[in-house]
């Protein structure tokens, strides 16, 4: 199954009259927050391409709207990724509007007096990264390879040019972000999801610390959006030294991995094209995935876009192995190294930590049946302080040839004798 073909825009944070760092993005964040906040099911606003008053518009707003239509059909929602090169925000596109003016439209105030050729309806928003080195790796995610160019190209840039905007962009992540949203996001809106990076002057240095100590650049840019989210909050409150959230912190941090495993299983059988193959009976409780349309119910994980518990990813995993099932040997036949440790160092894990224990009493919030070590220990095993953190075991795993050299020294150094060098030291 094809990618989802989403919509590409930039725009220069220069030409508004907000403070430094607080772009039109910004603005349009806290404008859509308003009308969800009023409305969350019809609650929208329109983000406008605007082009010089001097030049005509040659956007074609049926062939925007077929992708949307298109999309919908598959079971997937249209994004429109909106960067300035130092932030990428993420949108829900339900619709395109051409040779509208802004009277009656929910947008900012911003677009007054300038020449708009397209407006996108946008339903939900958030904020995917926020440094220039993050937002220049992510984009390098997003390539062209459609009907909609003449052109290929492997990855976006901040230099890449001789594109038409909006461009039509595939996403090699291929995030369901507004999607698999769980029961904890208010109102099923990921806008209403906390980001530190919205509300917080101390959210880059967390991520330096993260990209110092634990995970990496080229690994924390494999980890899904939906994680790093959980992650960051969870670590910036440890920086702010308020500990009397530690449990909650303790959630974050499971969370996380759970959003990682089901990223290196269901996500990436998707992503090879597997999606049709594999299946889910959505009104169980908890949803039961299978290997076969075997009965009455079920759909193609490719249609649902929720995330699994862990216990049911590795039941999956381990039923598939026993069944020499042909289209995830094919889906994993250069990642033996992660089946090996799904299916025994993280169960041991999982067993000697109590982790799932402790998972499900986090989410009933009966956080005061966890003790502040125990809650310690869940962020320690998971990031991987004092030990080797159960995320990074996972990427390692999964990525075994690409993320080898961060153990292993590639220099020829002269053999030391360790025996010799004991008798001198006696």
């Amino acid at each position: 199954m094809a990618a989802p073909i989403h919509f590409y825009l930039t725009f220069n944070p220069y030409l508004n009259n907000f403070e430094s760092g607080h772009t039109q993005a910004h603005e349009f964040y806290n404008l859509l927050e308003t009308k969800l906040k009023e409305n969350a099911q019809e609650g929208h606003a329109y983000w406008g391409k605007m082009i010089a008053k001097d030049r005509d518009s040659r956007i074609e707003g049926d062939k925007l709207n077929k992708i949307i239509e298109d999309n919908k059909a598959a079971g997937n929602s249209t994004h429109i990724y909106i960067t300035d090169y130092t932030n990428l925000w993420v949108g829900k596109v339900t619709e395109v509007l051409t040779n509208r003016a802004s009277t009656n439209l929910v947008c900012l105030d911003f677009y007054k007096e300038k020449k708009v050729e397209a407006w996108f309806k946008i339903t939900d928003f958030a904020i995917l990264t926020y440094t220039p080195e993050d937002t220049a790796s992510k984009l390098q995610e997003l390539y062209i390879d459609n009907e909609n160019h003449d052109l290929k190209i492997d990855g976006l840039s901040p230099f890449t040019t001789g594109i038409r905007l909006p461009a039509f962009v595939q996403d090699l992540s291929e995030e369901a972000y507004f999607d698999e949203l769980d029961e904890t996001v208010p109102s099923g809106k990921l806008l209403f999801k906390y980001h530190p990076a919205l509300s917080n002057s101390n959210s880059k240095k967390v991520l330096e610390s993260l990209h110092h100590y634990a995970f990496p650049e080229a690994m924390y840019s494999k980890i899904p959006h939906a994680a790093k989210t959980e992650l960051e909050s969870a670590e910036l409150d440890m920086v702010e030294k308020r500990y009397h959230n530690i449990s909650r912190n303790a959630f974050n941090y499971v969370k996380a991995l759970e959003i990682v495993i089901n990223d290196l299983t269901i996500h990436h059988l998707k992503r090879k094209g597997f999606g049709n193959e594999f299946f889910v009976k959505p009104d169980s409780m908890p949803p039961k995935l299978y290997l076969s349309c075997e009965m009455d119910g079920l759909v193609p994980i490719n249609k649902w876009h929720k995330n699994y518990s862990i216990t049911q990813l590795i039941y999956l995993v381990e039923r598939c192995v026993e069944q020499n099932n042909f289209c995830f040997k094919k889906a994993y036949q250069n990642h033996k190294h992660f089946i090996q440790f799904l299916t025994k160092d993280l169960v041991q894990a999982l067993k000697d930590s109590k982790m799932l224990e402790i998972r499900g009493i986090l989410a009933h919030n009966d956080s005061n049946a966890i003790s502040e070590q125990d809650a310690h220990v869940m962020r320690n095993l998971i990031m991987g302080i004092g030990t080797h953190g159960l995320i990074a075991k996972a990427y390692q795993s999964f990525y075994f040839e690409e993320f080898k050299p961060l153990t292993q020294v590639s220099g020829d150094y002269k053999k030391v004798d360790f025996k010799e060098l004991l008798k001198k030291a006696a």
